[in-house]
């Protein structure tokens, strides 16, 4: 399987994920693959629409101070949010190069999943792994972390994305 990193506009981006119905052999593979591509491009998150998939799988490593948690998540999906919420900057691997401030996440949720065993499994968490896992969890959905900008700050995403753009084209 050759994958690559599918870059905003690119209309997978914008896709439902559906449900794995069944964890084979396949489902093991793109979990790996996700898990290499994800440590080579250096990101803590990866959702399979990101390499064209349009499935419910999500591969997260934060690395803190140079370890390694690795988590992969086969259909996950909050189940409890809190009103609280948090501020933080983001960036993509779907978006290069952009970084902005998304203010609307959760503080603490509570995420279900199923990992690659089969097993039920569930995160409560109130720190950082909150917001990678709503951004991840919003590829799923056809969301990117641009769209929870504000509208002034999308246009001037919009603005910025060309020069981006423009950039990496000249490098090519």
């Amino acid at each position: 399987m050759d994958f690559e990193i599918k870059v905003y506009p690119d209309p997978v981006l914008r896709k439902k994920a559906e449900d794995v119905e069944k964890i084979d052999d396949e489902i093991i593979k793109i979990l790996d693959t996700m898990r290499d591509m994800m440590y080579s491009y250096k990101g803590i998150g990866l959702a399979a629409e990101q390499i064209g998939l349009t499935k419910k799988l999500i591969v997260i490593d934060m690395m803190p101070e140079g370890t390694s948690e690795l988590i992969q998540l086969i259909n996950p999906k909050i189940v409890k949010a809190e009103d609280i919420y948090e501020e933080h900057e983001e960036g993509c691997l779907s978006v290069p190069g952009y970084y902005d401030v998304v203010k609307n996440r959760k503080k603490g949720i509570r995420v279900e999943y199923i990992d690659r065993n089969g097993n039920e499994q569930v995160i409560e968490t109130e720190d950082f792994l909150s917001v990678v896992l709503q951004h991840e969890i919003d590829h799923l959905n056809g969301t990117l972390f641009v769209d929870r900008l504000s509208p002034i700050k999308r246009g001037l995403f919009k603005k910025e994305w060309k020069k981006i753009q423009k950039e990496r084209q000249e490098k090519e």
